[in-house]
């Protein structure tokens, strides 16, 4: 080692504080050694560890209602995931509420569904709606899922995100109760009331 390489001093920003982030394989060993027992509902969003809001029952209604409204159709073709992950890239599984997935008939045992397995993406949102149109909308969108649905009961509206656009969606319309509109992959007629109660 060089006299010139010993008598270098450190910058201030060698020492400036750096996030260590997760990756997914980290994030699931993690979980198989048993740190999440007994712990807040957690997902992993690009690297970090975000404590989900516990439900009630407003929200397990809405999750309920809409994935039994996506069951009842005569899709053959997708897959109602409720509570469950994606694997969005190597630092990201989040846990969206529902997911709908082209259908595999090992429904995904010895893979995680990815962003290009997922159609659409169901939050519904009681008590804030912060993270989901910032934090997972950016994320959402800049994967590539079609589709990003924010269910808010407390103002009876359904925010429709659509056409992924770098981490944003070029479209946002906004739907109440009585309104109809596509779900576009199936070119699916469908209202707010087959989701909002």
């Amino acid at each position: 080692m060089s006299a010139n390489m010993l008598s270098k001093e450190p910058k201030e920003s060698d020492f400036s504080p750096k996030k260590m982030l997760f990756t997914a394989v980290d994030y699931q060993l993690m979980g198989a050694a048993g740190i999440f027992i007994n712990k807040p509902k957690v997902e992993l969003i690009d690297g970090e560890i975000y404590v989900k809001n516990p439900r009630n029952t407003k929200e397990n209604a809405h999750i309920d209602k809409a994935s039994e409204f996506f069951a009842r159709t005569s899709l053959e073709e997708i897959q109602v995931r409720t509570r469950g992950s994606i694997r969005t890239d190597n630092y990201s599984e989040p846990n969206p509420d529902i997911a709908i997935l082209k259908y595999k008939e090992n429904f995904y045992s010895n893979k995680q569904a990815t962003a290009k397995d997922t159609y659409l993406i169901i939050e519904i949102v009681v008590f804030t709606t912060n993270d989901d149109r910032t934090i997972k909308l950016k994320k959402y969108a800049s994967v590539g899922i079609p589709e990003y649905w924010i269910i808010i009961p407390k103002q009876k509206i359904i925010e429709v995100y659509r056409k992924p656009d770098g981490d944003t969606y070029a479209e946002k319309m906004t739907y109440k109760k009585k309104d109809e509109w596509t779900f576009e992959p199936f070119e699916l007629e469908v209202k707010g009331s087959d989701f909002l109660i």
